[in-house]
């Protein structure tokens, strides 16, 4: 409610929303071009008719945005509860809401690193650091909507 955004629920069943699922951010020479799986098979599943959750303009984050869930008053996972409840194998965006617990859970962000064109911002969810990787790095990623 503080931002606006909505943000996409994991699962834990295999498909398109599993937590597991990781996807590259795109290409790494200049000029950046975010076509990378992470917006030609993810965001092309939850962006086609009928859509996910009946919306059809689900995008990735820019950093701001993601360094936003991040939970100050916890230590380890450092994100909020709300994005893992009731998370159990087989379990569907419709029972559950996953995040994975490994300090290796990097989530991209939609924003470039101003160090070079080859590099994108992230998230790690379980510590809550903020770092940039290579584009062609195959890593997690939680898709948003909304935003005021």
């Amino acid at each position: 409610n503080r931002t606006g955004l909505m943000w996409e629920k994991k699962s834990d069943d295999g498909g398109i929303h599993d937590k597991d699922n990781k996807y590259t951010w795109g290409q790494s020479v200049s000029p950046p071009a975010m076509n990378g799986t992470m917006v030609t098979t993810f965001l092309a599943a939850l962006n086609t008719a009928p859509c996910f959750a009946g919306y059809c303009d689900w995008r990735i984050p820019n950093i701001t945005e993601l360094v936003s869930l991040k939970n100050y008053e916890t230590i380890y996972p450092a994100t909020f509860s709300a994005f893992d409840t009731g998370c159990t194998a087989g379990c569907t965006v419709t029972a559950c809401s996953c995040t994975g617990s490994s300090t290796y859970y990097y989530y991209w962000s939609s924003s470039t690193s101003r160090d070079g064109p080859d590099y994108a911002w992230g998230v790690y969810f379980a510590t809550g650091n903020d770092n940039f990787a290579p584009k062609t790095s195959g890593y997690y990623v939680r898709a948003v909507r909304g935003g005021f």
